[in-house]
């Protein structure tokens, strides 16, 4: 027997991009509990990518508009990121078959985007104040994060 709460755990959109997925999540609105909305944004009984499990998880806050962080990518590691405040890009370029591409999320939306191992991120931040969330299966590591140079896309 399913909780009536699984919903709000459970993508109701997913779209596959070229180097990443993009999963749209259902905020929860109680009546009881007016001006505010819980989002989730990982569930174990209902991970998004199989084997997926979160080990790590951090917020990086962009004081200024411009501003990025990235220019990396994992061997192993895969990594969630959940756009809390604010509007970004994340370009993204996969290692070995040289395939870009450029996605834009905005907290707004709802959603959590996948980033696979062997693909390289770059996240820019479109306005001030942006905070993203990531989750990670691992913790971050000097041993599986090699510096790559992604270029603005497009």
């Amino acid at each position: 027997m399913s909780d009536p709460m699984d919903v709000y755990s459970k993508p109701v959109k997913t779209e596959k991009h070229k180097l990443c997925t993009q999963y749209f999540m259902v905020p929860r609105a109680d009546p009881r509990k007016p001006g505010r909305e819980l989002l989730v944004t990982y569930d174990d009984r209902f991970p998004f990518v199989e084997g997926f499990v979160a080990h790590y998880s951090y917020l990086v806050r962009f004081l200024e508009e411009g501003n990025f962080a990235g220019n990396h990518y994992h061997e192993k590691k895969h990594e969630l990121f959940v756009p809390v405040v604010g509007e970004f890009t994340i370009d993204l370029e996969h290692i070995e078959t040289k395939e870009r591409e450029s996605v834009g999320v905005r907290s707004d939306e709802n959603s959590v985007l996948y980033i696979h191992p062997l693909v390289a991120h770059k996240v820019t931040t479109k306005t001030k104040n942006g905070v993203l969330l990531v989750i990670a299966t691992s913790p971050n590591s000097d041993e599986d994060e090699y510096k790559y140079e992604v270029g603005k896309i497009g």
